[in-house]
């Protein structure tokens, strides 16, 4: 019985949205994400463009002033249609300029880390609250 509830719970933990090493990171702290290559982690920032690959359809979501060196994340075209179905037609135009927080695996390409979202339950707009 043990044995199977050990189970269970791995696969639990494996589930997207469910962050069991609990890591919230920073967008702008490379250093950071790179440390946690190949980790299933949560990550906040503000997005600073969006563009999308003419011949792929692939859209990239840009975490800083240059793609080339900051973090990315990734929807690829197959994966668009659950964000429809989610309400949300143009991710390019909801998600544009946004305070978000990704969910996923870092992955490093081109020497720099990056994320695929392959659902919209990955990424969540944040309500900033203003100090008054």
């Amino acid at each position: 019985m043990r044995i199977c509830l050990s189970i269970i719970f791995a696969l639990i933990i494996q589930l997207p949205g469910f962050a069991i090493n609990n890591l919230d990171l920073q967008a702008e702290n490379l250093v950071q994400l790179i440390s946690h290559t190949s980790q299933y982690v949560r990550v906040t920032g503000t997005i600073s463009s969006i563009d999308i690959s003419e011949k792929s359809k692939i859209i990239f979501i840009n975490f800083g002033k240059s793609y080339n060196t900051s973090f990315s994340a990734m929807i690829h075209d197959e994966d668009i249609s659950s964000f429809i179905s989610a309400g949300i037609d143009d991710p390019c135009e909801y998600f544009k300029n946004k305070t978000v927080t990704i969910e996923g695996i870092v992955r490093i390409s081109n020497g720099k880390p990056e994320m695929i979202i392959n659902s919209p339950d990955q990424i969540k707009v944040v309500n900033l609250k203003l100090n008054r």
